[in-house]
């Protein structure tokens, strides 16, 4: 089940920022400064961002999920994703995902890329399950524990996924 009831999709703007980096604080080991987040969306040609945002929440609950991607030529390089703490496995991230997939496929890209830990079963699990498959490894890839990174690939997101 793909859940939308009380949520929209739109660019991540500014003003979320703040629930941005609360959020990347919770997600990740080495969250993203709220310097470069300003800095991806000074380029909107080059770096796509989408949030979910719970519909008539208060100022500091809205961002559910967000995530984006780097466009180069055909290629989208997935770079975040990630879903507040109290919203996870509710299926936000595969929603995100494939409105993601989608915006990039519309805006050209015939395949995306992105680096996942080996130990995040979940997220592997959601990217194979979007037709993601590992091609390769980042050895020492992580700074925060030296931990390698799985490099996925899906070649065809124009067709779908898989």
């Amino acid at each position: 089940m793909i859940p939308d009831a009380g949520l929209e999709t739109g660019p991540l703007r500014a003003d979320d920022l703040d629930e941005v980096c609360a959020i990347e604080l919770e997600a990740f080991p080495t969250p993203w400064s709220r310097a470069l987040f300003e800095e991806e969306l000074r380029r909107p040609a080059l770096c796509h961002w989408l949030a979910l945002r719970e519909a008539g929440a208060p100022q500091g609950r809205r961002v559910a999920a967000y995530g984006g991607f780097w466009k180069a030529v055909d290629e989208a390089h997935f770079t975040n994703l990630a879903v507040r703490a109290d919203r996870r496995r509710a299926g936000l991230a595969r929603r995100l995902l494939r409105e993601l997939l989608a915006l990039a496929a519309s805006l050209g890209c015939a395949r995306a890329t992105l680096e996942v830990r080996p130990s995040n079963r979940a997220a592997l699990a959601l990217y194979e399950s979007e037709g993601f498959a590992a091609a390769a490894m980042r050895p020492h890839y992580y700074s925060d524990d030296g931990e390698d990174a799985l490099i996925l690939w899906n070649n065809d997101i124009r067709a779908g996924g898989a």
